[in-house]
């Protein structure tokens, strides 16, 4: 006896048979070996993450716990920077937080290219004026070579510390600073218009009111006396001018004057302090050396 077969069945049969001719199995294989590839590569990578921050990790701890702050103190990650004013000159520069300053003739200033310490630290040598930016978080010092130290967080004021000087001054014009010195054990917290002088071969400091015009009109190319002596009078105009000059006679020492110089030639200036005191003056020609630069010009005063 034969089974009829249900019609029901061929037709699934035959549907089937039609789906299974649509399928691509070269793009459907393709598609699987991406798959493959992918999640291989994925895992490669997963074990090369894992290496690396295995090999990493030990580098960067050694290096920032042990190398960056031998480094640091070794100052050798620091780069700096060296500021010179010439004689007859007065130099502004910028420094990296912003803050500006004057140089006097003769004088240096060294500061890093970036501040990245917890205080902002400077090294001068001569006479500056200071206008600092106000960081209530990093303090801002200026260390002398003698030992001279002033922190503020944000003033202005001006340091004269010429090495040719036995005293040094510290003058407040704006805030407030505190001053210290190798030598004293004290400090002293300077109020506007106050000025601290340290005695360097005492190391004694002293605090009184100061005229903050008088200390501070270099930084406007003034030259300001209030009963100077000819003696320190002398001093300013060799480094103003690049001469030297040398008194003939401890008479001329007690000489004082009040005056303000602002356009004046050196000539022009002893020339008026000639008319108020019975002094005269020479001034030598300069004189050209082997290695082709010249001699200082000698200015010698004496009495009538």
């Amino acid at each position: 006896m034969v089974e009829k077969e249900n019609p029901d069945s061929l037709n699934s049969l035959l549907e089937n048979y039609e789906k299974q001719k649509t399928i691509d199995t070269a793009a459907d294989w393709k598609q699987l070996r991406k798959r493959i590839t992918s999640d291989r590569n994925k895992r490669l990578f997963l074990n090369y993450l894992r290496n690396a921050a295995a090999i990493l990790l030990p580098l960067f701890l050694t290096y920032q716990y042990v190398l960056q702050p031998v480094l640091n103190r070794s100052g050798a990650t620091k780069e700096t920077v060296t500021v010179t004013s010439a004689p007859g000159m007065v130099t502004k520069t910028i420094l990296p937080d912003g803050s500006e300053v004057w140089l006097n003739a003769l004088s240096s200033l060294t500061y890093p290219q970036r501040f990245t310490e917890k205080d902002r630290t400077v090294q001068l040598s001569g006479e500056a004026y200071f206008k600092v930016v106000s960081d209530k978080k990093h303090r801002f010092n200026v260390e002398t070579p003698d030992g001279i130290k002033i922190s503020a967080y944000g003033t202005e004021f001006n340091v004269n510390a010429y090495a040719s000087e036995n005293h040094h001054k510290v003058t407040l014009a704006k805030g407030n600073v505190e001053v210290s010195a190798k030598e004293s054990l004290k400090k002293e917290i300077l109020s506007v218009g106050e000025k601290a002088v340290i005695n360097l071969q005492t190391g004694n400091m002293s605090v009184s009111p100061a005229d903050t015009y008088v200390e501070t009109a270099w930084k406007d190319g003034k030259m300001v006396f209030r009963r100077e002596k000819l003696d320190k009078i002398a001093e300013k105009l060799s480094r103003k001018f690049g001469v030297n000059i040398r008194l003939e006679g401890d008479r001329l020492k007690e000489y004082e004057y009040t005056a303000t110089f602002t356009d004046e030639t050196l000539e022009d200036i002893l020339d008026l302090l000639k008319r108020s005191a019975p002094i005269t003056y020479s001034i030598s020609k300069q004189k050209q050396l082997d290695n082709e630069t010249f001699t200082r010009r000698e200015v010698i005063i004496k009495s009538k």
